[in-house]
């Protein structure tokens, strides 16, 4: 049990390691390529402005987020997992002040891939 905790933990790391490097790629096609690696065919983030569900919503609400914050990197805390769900905590801003913004994303894996995505934001 204890070995498949961590087997689960190592593939959560990898996708949002994978995860985060997409949403910090300022190229719409070059992280069009990588979709398909990191999440399913039916993939959803659900944020505060709605939800965006499949490659091409997913990519046009990265390019919004990125057109609204241009220079800004996400910066991902290590994953926790718990029975079948992971939580990542982040950081966002310009390399000024990498830290301006803080959030959580609560996640979901099927068939090794990420299948869902809620972002929380922390307000002030």
């Amino acid at each position: 049990m204890k070995h498949d905790t961590h087997d689960a933990v190592d593939l959560a790391q990898r996708l949002i390691d994978m995860h985060f490097s997409i949403w910090n790629d300022a190229n719409s096609r070059s992280r069009e390529l990588k979709f398909e690696q990191v999440y399913t065919a039916d993939f959803f983030v659900a944020d505060q402005s709605g939800v965006s569900a499949g490659y091409a919503d997913v990519n046009r609400l990265i390019e919004q987020v990125q057109a609204g914050h241009a220079g800004f990197l996400f910066a991902p805390a290590p994953v926790t997992w718990n029975h079948g769900v992971g939580r990542v905590v982040w950081s966002y801003g310009p390399r000024s002040n990498p830290a301006q913004v803080h959030g959580e994303d609560i996640f979901t894996i099927r068939d090794g891939k990420l299948a869902s995505a809620h972002v929380f934001l922390d307000r002030p």
